[in-house]
């Protein structure tokens, strides 16, 4: 998040609905399903169903609808993908009881798993389909980030229009705290529509850098420890540390969040990435780590003679010696202390259309963004939505596209854009691949994603949590 980027406008006055996650008896033109499918299950029953394509506009706000007498839901013939990093598997046949999955196999199933014989099932043949695990979003400021700037119908239509393209589950890397807070709630409750949501509060900051967002300016350890213990204890997740903070204000933090049993993440400047990582912080936000302290001695007074500006991102690369001591001890620290980074190549690919005489640089961000995943830095998918107008959820997948740009395969972003998170989250038993007893987070796509990235983008279907997700828009 950057201070002069302009927050997502909506218009106010359109007509919205949403229609919501239906029953699967009921999902006529949602997905084409083959009448030639032949399974040996009791009270197997097949329905066709045809696709429309998505759709982009506001959409209100209704409770999902419990699919509790459906009973088992088999996903029949698709080549899977499941988040892993494995090579695609072909013909496979999974198998959706509630919200989780029962039983996936390993391509060219011959129908031998075992379920109740008398079980109520749903077949749905995707020959020539591909499935992939729901997305994650880890850089997502659904409850807004600018001061004052929070609004209860933006936040449900980012929510919507994330879980539309497929993103089911969020990182909220700071907000007001209430809201914030309230939102995850909301979502989890069922009361309003969305991915599962993780979530920070205000950002920590210094008055040395005053940012016009939503934060709270600390200066001391005991202002540090008083504001995470209170945040905490309003439900977040994890705090959120900014650029105006001292290693010292850093380290204070540090330890009371984990004493409180929540996490750390940072955009940070006074201190820099090697510092925060063997401080013993979680993770770290944007692929640009502008910080004086990454660059060389002579470049540092460079830097500080031109403003010691901590968004300065286009004279930091322009300064910076990837190849350096300092960038290499940077990266061990990270991959030390298994600091997971999200690059959010997509607000930088934004701030560059902003200053096109900067685009020299955009070969440099991307070799960055590879030098941290060769080294085995756990890079995680991020937007910074609503920052520059990004469109929730399509600039995730947007966001893969620039991941492969930067060299990474397209299996392996898939796997940073699922697994990856899910691990960062602490959640990875229970989603973030497809794998029996995980829930049922699922994208069914037309076209095969490890051939093009671009291909997660024609989404045929999502299923959240074992629901599947009416995608149409009606204005």
């Amino acid at each position: 998040m950057y201070p002069k980027s302009d927050h997502f406008h909506v218009v106010k006055n359109n007509k919205i609905k949403l229609l919501a996650a239906v029953l699967v008896e009921v999902l006529a033109s949602f997905l084409f399903i083959s009448s030639t499918l032949t399974l040996t299950f009791a009270s197997i029953s097949e329905t066709v169903y045809s696709t429309q394509p998505p759709s982009i506009g506001r959409i209100n706000n209704q409770t999902l609808i419990k699919n509790n007498d459906v009973g088992i839901i088999i996903l029949k013939g698709a080549t899977l993908i499941d988040g892993t990093g494995a090579l695609p598997k072909s013909n496979t046949t999974i198998a959706i009881n509630g919200s989780k999955i029962v039983y996936v196999s390993n391509g060219n199933a011959t129908n031998n798993y075992n379920l109740p014989s008398s079980a109520v099932m749903k077949v749905i043949n995707l020959t020539g389909k591909y499935v992939i695990p729901g997305l994650f979003d880890m850089h997502s400021h659904v409850a807004n980030v600018l001061k004052n700037s929070y609004n209860q119908s933006e936040s449900e239509y980012m929510l919507h229009m994330l879980l539309a393209y497929g993103v089911t589950t969020i990182r909220n890397p700071g907000g007001p705290t209430e809201q914030s807070v309230a939102l995850k709630e909301n979502v989890s409750e069922g009361k309003i529509m969305g991915p599962q949501v993780f979530t920070a509060g205000q950002l920590l900051n210094t008055p040395q850098i005053p940012i016009p967002f939503i934060e709270k300016q600390v200066e001391t350890e005991q202002d540090v420890r008083q504001e995470v213990s209170r945040q905490a204890a309003a439900g977040v997740d994890f705090v959120k540390l900014y650029v105006g903070l001292t290693p010292e204000l850093v380290q204070a933090a540090i330890d009371e969040a984990h004493s409180q049993g929540i996490r750390v993440i940072g955009h940070l400047y006074l201190t820099n990435w090697t510092q925060a990582a063997n401080l013993g912080i979680d993770a770290l936000t944007h692929g640009v780590p502008v910080s004086p302290f990454l660059l060389s001695k002579e470049n540092q007074q460079k830097f500080l003679e031109a403003g010691n500006n901590p968004f300065n991102h286009f004279l930091w690369l322009d300064l910076v010696d990837l190849n350096g001591p300092e960038v290499k001890e940077m990266i061990k620290a990270l991959v030390n202390h298994k600091i997971a980074v999200d690059p959010t190549l997509d607000i930088y690919e934004a701030m560059i259309k902003a200053e096109p005489y900067n685009q020299y640089l955009w070969p440099k961000i991307l070799q960055l963004t590879k030098m941290l995943y060769d080294n085995h830095v756990k890079i995680l998918s991020g937007t910074d939505i609503p920052n520059f107008e990004l469109v929730p959820g399509a600039s995730l997948h947007h966001e893969l596209e620039l991941l492969v740009e930067a060299g990474i395969p397209p299996l392996e972003v898939i796997k940073i854009a699922t697994a990856n998170g899910a691990q960062a989250l602490d959640i990875l038993d229970e989603v973030g691949t497809i794998e029996a007893g995980k829930q049922a987070d699922i994208i069914i796509l037309s076209a095969n994603p490890e051939d093009d990235i671009s291909n997660t983008k024609k989404i045929e279907a999502v299923m959240d949590d074992g629901l599947f997700v009416d995608r149409k828009i009606a204005t």
